[in-house]
């Protein structure tokens, strides 16, 4: 059996220690604003169970709607420590949080979980949220050797919220590839890419796929479970815009990388000192045909 070996956030946290201040503390307070009162999103679905033998779904599983102080957006689940999950979002969906506020996600199952802010970021335009749930959930794949690269094709996911043009809002995909990466950016925004996205993303994963396979050698001979998990690259954050107005028509995120950079101590705090292998996500587990057989070969 060919497999990766899982990695741990203290690796991730151990390439940047040569920058200082790696880790943000509680961003919280400032002046208190009316949440905003949106039509929410209709997630309910019969089976919450990931689909067999396809893939075409998949990051729906791992996309959250979130709702904060500011305009609802989107998250995506990272984590899971017993029945805590931890999701990333845009800093800006998220808001200013006072004592009082109430954040709220809302998971596919239709189901609407109280949420904790752990820690948003004054650098970057992200934020780390804590849930609990004793449901199943899926969380995303991040691969640590998989960085954000120019033209690495990319897909968008988020809660688009209802427009002048469109009366409902919906769950969209778009997709596109990386234009440029620039490091250090304002606001953390080191990802750009062309695929359209809508007001109500923001916080939404940008995902990647290069066609995993993952073989098997047993007695029977070679086996092959043609399933490829999404790996998760970044969180989308905004549309870029001109100085003098208007949009450029790209896309800005911030680096899955970049974004544990700044919580990865938060997490381990929490008991997440490493993230899932590829074949250890349920993502895997639940949608590779061949997973039984081949952990039955092991």
């Amino acid at each position: 059996m060919i497999f990766k070996k899982s990695f741990s956030i203290f690796t991730i946290i151990a390439s940047f220690l040569l920058v200082p201040n790696v880790f943000a503390g509680y961003q919280l307070g400032g002046e208190m604003k009316e949440k905003i009162k949106e039509k929410r999103v209709d997630l309910t679905i019969k089976d919450f169970k990931y689909p067999m033998l396809f893939n075409n779904k998949i990051i729906d599983f791992l996309t959250v709607s979130v709702y904060g102080t500011a305009a609802p957006g989107s998250g995506v689940i990272i984590a899971k420590n017993d029945n805590n999950y931890y999701i990333l979002t845009a800093n800006h969906v998220v808001g200013k949080v006072l004592k009082g506020d109430e954040i709220e996600v809302q998971t596919l199952d239709g189901e609407y979980h109280p949420a904790e802010l752990l820690i948003s970021s004054e650098k970057i335009d992200g934020a780390l949220l804590k849930f609990t749930s004793k449901n199943k959930y899926y969380q995303a794949f991040i691969d640590p050797n998989i960085y954000p690269e120019t033209g690495m094709y990319i897909e968008t996911q988020g809660y688009a919220l209802a427009s002048k043009e469109a009366k409902k809002g919906s769950l969209r995909r778009s997709n596109g590839s990386i234009i440029t990466v620039i490091d250090d950016n304002t606001d953390g925004y080191d990802i750009f890419y062309g695929a359209a996205t809508n007001v109500g993303m923001s916080g939404g994963g940008v995902f990647t796929d290069y066609g995993q396979t993952t073989v098997d050698l047993n007695s029977d001979g070679w086996k092959t479970c043609t399933f490829s998990t999404p790996i998760l690259v970044g969180i989308h954050g905004r549309a870029e815009s001109y100085r003098a107005g208007g949009k450029s028509g790209a896309s800005m995120g911030v680096s899955v990388h970049t974004m544990l950079r700044e919580f990865g101590g938060t997490l381990v705090k929490e008991g997440v000192t490493s993230l899932p292998d590829e074949l250890d996500t349920l993502i895997y587990k639940d949608g590779c045909p061949l997973y039984q057989e081949l952990m039955g070969n092991r």
